[in-house]
């Protein structure tokens, strides 16, 4: 399987070494996907794979480990439970509770954390 290399567009000004600052800056305060949209819609970058590599393996080299996966899954189990403090006999919101508290289970399973 050959790996095949978008051609960077005319109207890309970007270096790549530039494109790695940007990066760095945004991964501080985003996730893999935030950043991504963002790089899109503000700096005109249609996808890192011009450069060769995908926006996680700049992640990796920048040594910054996001499981995005992980912490949507956290921050629904800990939603819920916060509504179930206030509303203890929600059996909906248990059920959910339920379905969520195992989804993050087979996440973390799945990442072996």
């Amino acid at each position: 399987m050959v790996k095949q290399i978008m051609e960077k567009p005319v109207w890309l000004k970007l270096k790549e070494d530039e494109l790695v600052k940007i990066i760095a800056g945004l991964a501080e305060k985003n996730s893999l996907s935030q950043t991504g949209i963002i790089l899109r819609d503000q700096y005109g970058v249609p996808s890192t794979k011009v450069f060769g590599k995908k926006l996680k393996q700049y992640f990796k080299e920048l040594g910054i480990e996001k499981n995005e996966d992980l912490e949507v899954a956290e921050k629904k189990v800990n939603k819920i439970k916060e509504h179930l403090k206030k509303n203890i006999t929600d059996k909906k919101a248990k059920h959910k509770m339920q379905k969520a508290q195992s989804k993050l289970n087979k996440v973390k399973q799945y990442y072996k954390l």
